[in-house]
């Protein structure tokens, strides 16, 4: 199963809304076969296995699958993977964890005389494929607020100067996070004001990039976002205020656009980017749109990379009056131990209230 999860890293960012699913198929100890989603719209990571599996020669009649998500029961772009196994005479299917849009894959597998179990590895599984549990479970894509601050808590001087708070090392290891997401999003003034491509650091796995649009501020078409639209897509998030000529040269040098009655509202902004397809969307914008996610509760995981600087001042990391006390405020717990990235320290939190 630490295989085929694995494997199933290979395909995060890749695949939405579909889950990057894994397969290895083994018999008497010995890998027959194995693959993964890669693309929504293509064979699933069970079809993939099993098409290994001819490739070699191997027959897997009477092995066991070990899939990262219980394979589905229901007709979709591809027929289900359930009839697919059964077909193929595999003896036993693990599964890591339930598929909560799917039917009951037990009983269907049961009765064509497969055994099956599910639960192993269900915790790494289940993080692994978060951002597809939180569009089924929650009908929203999973949201990561990232910031970059200093000791004291700081964006950016109160000039908006921020380059660089954190080091180099910690930048690098954040470009390559971006390739373990759906997409990225920032907030138009974060946009005009960094210049940013808003790329991975892996060619081939940059994720899509959204940026919230309000008050006529668009990307320009020299923007960098907008030169690199050919290497990932721009999804620029407007209401009626940035409706106009700079939204339009945006869209005709290839952006998208949604429609929002307001880019301040964040769940009508987490609707359009669920009706879009994302399932992990990693934000990366300034305080304002830090303090609007932040106070609707949005936010399921935190990455925090601390800068060994300190300002005596300047841009807070989220805008907002925020609660009145403390047990008011939501609850974080640090999900893996701090790391050291040269002056800076890294260290992701997950909600601890649930």
């Amino acid at each position: 199963m630490r295989r085929a999860l694995r494997l199933a890293l290979r395909s995060r960012g890749r695949t939405w809304p579909n889950p990057g699913v894994g397969c290895v198929i083994v018999r008497d100890g010995v890998v027959l076969g194995e693959g993964r989603h890669e693309r929504c719209g293509q064979a699933h990571g069970e079809v993939q296995a099993l098409a290994a599996c001819a490739a070699a020669g191997n027959d897997p009649r009477g092995a066991t699958a070990y899939i990262t998500l219980a394979p589905c029961t229901k007709q979709g772009r591809t027929p289900p993977c359930c009839g697919t196994l059964i077909a193929a005479g595999v003896a036993r299917v693990v599964a890591a964890q339930t598929d909560p849009i799917q039917d009951d894959a037990a009983a269907i597998l049961s009765a064509a005389g497969i055994a099956y179990e599910v639960g192993c590895e269900q915790a790494a599984a289940e993080a692994m494929h978060a951002g597809f549990r939180s569009r089924a479970v929650q009908g929203r894509p999973r949201f990561i607020g990232k910031w970059a601050a200093t000791l004291d808590g700081a964006l950016a001087t109160h000039q908006g100067h921020s380059a660089w708070i954190t080091s180099e090392q910690a930048r690098a290891y954040s470009r390559r996070r971006r390739c373990y997401v759906d997409a990225i999003l920032v907030g138009a003034a974060t946009a005009s004001a960094d210049d940013p491509q808003l790329l991975a650091s892996e060619a081939g796995r940059d994720p899509v990039r959204v940026i919230l649009c309000g008050a006529q501020l668009v990307p320009s078409v020299t923007s960098r976002l907008l030169r690199s639209v050919d290497r990932a897509p721009v999804v620029l998030v407007h209401d009626q205020r940035s409706v106009g000529a700079a939204l339009d040269a945006a869209c005709a040098h290839g952006a998208e656009a949604l429609s929002v009655a307001s880019v301040h509202d964040c769940a009508a902004v987490a609707a359009a980017l669920y009706d879009y397809g994302l399932s992990e969307v990693l934000v990366e914008g300034g305080a304002r749109v830090h303090g609007a996610f932040l106070a609707a509760g949005l936010y399921d995981r935190l990455e925090c990379y601390w800068g060994g600087r300190t300002l005596g001042g300047g841009m807070p990391i989220a805008n907002g009056s925020g609660v009145e006390r403390i047990a008011m405020g939501a609850a974080w717990r640090p999900v893996a131990a701090p790391r050291v990235l040269g002056d800076t320290v890294y260290c992701p939190f997950e909600r601890g209230d649930e």
